[in-house]
């Protein structure tokens, strides 16, 4: 095993709506996986009241809280690596073009303490962009958020991204190329509680939302890499070494 490096992916905990179960499942497999590489794939937090259409009621929770324990997920997973997603973003679009002065100039304070906190914590990221991705140092997938919902979500990325590992789905998925040169993507559970993310209640999507995380290993000499999904199912938490 000397060549090969451990790596271990979360995703979409969504700030306040986090699942605690899936969390303390997550970080006591971190302690025995040991990984060299903790990858974080974005929605960190939530911001529901930024999205478009937020209920009054949504906008009046604010989102010091949501702030708050996305970072406290932070510092529990100590990711190396952070990949933005589509609700983190809510504060980048909001510090440019929101037309109440006082929420951008709030959001662009978030923005700089969001940044600072990252760069403190020594995390490598990149911005919710379609052209941004990170990597790991010996090669292997690429690590983004996501951008396709769809029945087969793995395959969707791979076609534009090629070998990936991304969230934004919550749904547990996984893609082998019909290539010469083989190639593979995995699409990964989330980390947020479910029952908690009301805005999808009604899309039959969530039907097959779980959550779960992935562990895998890294060639150092030829960036081959392989992953295995963790997934909980019916209560129980099933991974390819059995029941944690």
């Amino acid at each position: 095993m000397s060549k090969y490096k451990k790596f271990l992916v979360a995703t979409d905990n969504h700030g306040s709506l986090v699942c605690q179960d899936a969390k303390k499942t997550l970080l006591a497999f971190a302690e025995t996986w040991q990984p060299h590489y903790r990858i974080h794939l974005g929605d960190l937090w939530d911001f529901s009241p930024l999205r478009r259409g937020a209920s009054q009621e949504e906008k009046a929770d604010g989102i010091s809280d949501d702030f708050v324990q996305g970072l406290e997920f932070l510092d529990d997973f100590r990711p190396n690596f952070l990949t933005l997603g589509n609700h983190d973003d809510r504060i980048y679009q909001h510090a440019t073009h929101c037309g109440d002065g006082i929420l951008r100039e709030r959001c662009e304070e978030l923005v700089q303490a969001a940044e600072q906190q990252f760069r403190r914590r020594k995390i490598t990221f990149c911005e919710y962009k379609v052209t941004k991705y990170l990597q790991m140092p010996e090669g292997g997938p690429k690590l983004i958020h996501g951008f396709r919902s769809t029945m087969y979500p793995a395959k969707a990325h791979y076609d534009n991204w090629g070998e990936c590992l991304h969230g934004h789905c919550h749904t547990k998925d996984e893609y082998t190329a019909r290539h010469i040169d083989g190639g593979k993507a995995f699409s990964i559970g989330c980390m947020a509680d479910l029952s908690k993310l009301s805005y999808s209640d009604r899309q039959p999507a969530k039907l097959g939302h779980r959550n779960g995380f992935l562990y895998g290993i890294i060639n150092t000499k030829t960036g081959r890499w392989e992953g295995w999904q963790v997934t909980k199912e019916h209560g129980d938490w099933i991974s390819p070494q059995g029941i944690l």
